[in-house]
């Protein structure tokens, strides 16, 4: 058997709290105990307090991905005109939603190492009348860059069109509104800022996207992707569609309340503090970031231009397998190309960030690369002046 590592620091999902992991494992009760009926309630308030929001909250009962088809398949007629932004791996994923469900599919794209031109979009916008709906992903985790959402929700919204936004490693890295952002359908998971499990999706549905659900020539109703099917039995009739995932659910309500104990300010400024101090460690190495302007760096991952000469495989299967660090390579059209040094969740604290810039010194010393080692760690340390300041007030 692989040994497991020491230290998990990739692109999730992430390590969780031991309070996550005790409280993953009480006892499943029947979905219909008064004890779980309470729980679920009691975490669906805890979601929108995360959310900052009072629009409607879903817990639907798988991964993140099923949100995002049920987004789609839920709002999305043949025909229906569909912006879609691409700025990385995700973003063009989604267009595979848009062209099952028969939507037309308006592209605005960048390279993988830029962001969306707010501009841009009220120009696509200005072009094509008629367009429905927006699709955009927050934080692109595959290629370390995030997107200006607020400012192109609240641009959607000035044109009416609805906004289907992917904020799957936003949340928690970032303080969000779904109100002020102008998100009509906000989908995360758990297993990423959150630092808690896989296996559920996180939305906050507003009064315009319900209503164009329910205006659609045939609702999505009896299916496992059924948004309305969750407003229909759980909103309004307090029972569930199908039975939950119990289990999952514990740990959901775990990782939401230590979350909001911590305060989502802090989360995301400890989380931004952190990525920054990765940032200049990797600089101090020489090494070169993948996003072309830093501002548009993510807070989730660092990601890292695999420079000429460096078996970028092999030196995260030396960090790995030699000192228990795992980190992510470039994903999908990216691997190979960059990778990525994890700082989500737990992760984003500077004895892990520390642990793992020392490690990926000493791997690429192992390969002969001409560094001085503790270089990259004293720059990502001397980053860190505000940390022991308590954060944002």
């Amino acid at each position: 058997m692989t040994e497991w590592p020491r230290f998990n620091m990739a692109g999730g999902p992430v390590e969780v709290p031991d309070r996550t992991r005790r409280d993953l494992s009480k006892p499943v009760l029947y979905h219909y105990d008064p004890a779980f009926k309470e729980l679920f309630a009691h975490t669906q308030d805890l979601l929108k307090q995360v959310y900052r929001t009072e629009y409607d909250v879903i817990i639907m009962q798988g991964e993140a991905i099923l949100g995002l088809e049920a987004a789609a398949a839920s709002l999305i007629s043949p025909g229906d005109k569909v912006l879609n932004l691409v700025s990385g791996v995700f973003g063009k994923w989604f267009q595979l939603f848009i062209d099952k469900f028969g939507g037309e599919t308006i592209e605005i794209a960048v390279p993988y190492d830029e962001a969306i031109d707010p501009e841009a979009v009220r120009s696509a916008l200005n072009a094509n009348p008629g367009v429905k709906y927006l699709s955009v992903v927050h934080s692109e985790t595959p290629s370390g860059t995030h997107n200006p959402v607020k400012e192109i929700g609240n641009i959607a919204r000035e044109f009416g069109v609805l906004t289907m936004v992917d904020t799957v490693s936003g949340l928690g890295a970032e303080v969000l509104s779904p109100e002020d952002w102008g998100i009509d359908i906000a989908i995360a998971g758990p297993q990423k800022c959150l630092s808690g499990t896989p296996g559920l999706a996180l939305m906050s549905i507003s009064p315009a996207a319900w209503e164009a659900m329910e205006r659609q020539p045939n609702p999505l109703r009896g299916s496992f992707l059924s948004i309305l099917d969750w407003k229909d039995a759980w909103l309004e009739g307090n029972r569930f569609p199908y039975t939950p995932s119990v289990s999952e659910m514990y740990a959901l309500e775990s990782t939401l309340t230590q979350n909001l104990e911590e305060g989502i300010e802090h989360v995301a400024w400890r989380h931004q503090t952190v990525a920054k101090a990765a940032r200049e460690g990797a600089k101090a190495l020489g090494f070169e970031l993948w996003p072309v302007q830093e501002e548009i760096s993510a807070s989730c991952v660092t990601a890292v231009k695999a420079p000429d000469g460096l078996d970028e495989e092999k030196m995260r299967g030396l960090m790995r397998e030699r000192y228990g660090v795992m980190i992510s390579p470039g994903y999908g059209d990216l691997y190979g190309k960059l990778f990525r040094l994890g700082h989500m969740g737990m992760a984003a604290h500077p004895a892990n960030l520390a642990a793992q810039i020392a490690v990926w010194e000493r791997s690429l010393h192992d390969l002969g690369w001409k560094i001085e080692l503790g270089t990259g760690v004293g720059a990502a340390m001397a980053a860190l002046d505000d940390w022991g300041k308590g954060g944002p007030s």
